[in-house]
């Protein structure tokens, strides 16, 4: 059996990469939007500047990159669903803790145990939901618009970020059930 330090190594790297997956499809979102503006604003602005220096009105010239709103809108939620299972592991999301102030620390347990399993039940039903959507845009070949790239691998790596999700959300509730402070591995200093 694999010792606790090594556990918690792997999970560490599961963790890592799903952070890092994470940023990199934030930072394609950011490219994206990005560089298509500066192009759009530089056609639109040679347009103007070749309508100014000739007296017209009639030349547009508008530049972007094909499928920029629909790449940065799926890129943007494999980065949402990546994100969701490092921090739903960790626990590092927005809560209310009203009712776990006032409780006891075998309360605050059991109480951590009982929303654990609820999320873990949520990601249970969403990674099964998302895996439907996977093959149901396999099977009808759905595409974008203009260049018809295939959304079902999209729709893939946002349930693979999903599983990986529910994956740690489960070791997260079997490590809370067998009395282990998951919350003390992980503290984040707060900047305040």
């Amino acid at each position: 059996m694999a010792s606790p330090a090594k556990r918690n190594s792997a999970i560490e790297r599961l963790i890592a990469f799903t952070e890092m997956a994470a940023g990199i499809f934030l930072a394609a979102v950011t490219v994206i939007v990005f560089v298509n503006v500066m192009i759009r604003g530089g056609s639109v602005g040679l347009g103007d500047f070749l309508n100014w220096i000739t007296g017209r009105t009639d030349m547009k010239f508008v530049l972007t990159i094909p499928e920029w709103y629909h790449l940065s809108c799926l890129a943007l939620g494999v980065c949402i669903f990546w994100g969701f299972a490092a921090t739903s592991y960790r626990n590092d999301h927005i809560k209310v803790d009203i009712l776990w102030d006032w409780l006891g620390p075998s309360g605050r347990r059991l109480l951590d145990l009982f929303a654990t399993g609820i999320l873990f039940l949520f990601l249970l039903a969403f990674t099964y939901m998302l895996g439907v959507k996977v093959m149901s845009g396999y099977a009808s070949g759905e595409a974008t618009y203009d260049l018809r790239l295939k959304l079902w691998p999209f729709h893939l790596v946002m349930a693979i970020g999903i599983l990986f999700a529910t994956m740690l959300v489960a070791i997260r509730m079997f490590r809370l059930a067998r009395g282990e402070n998951v919350e003390r591995e992980h503290k984040i200093e707060h900047v305040e």
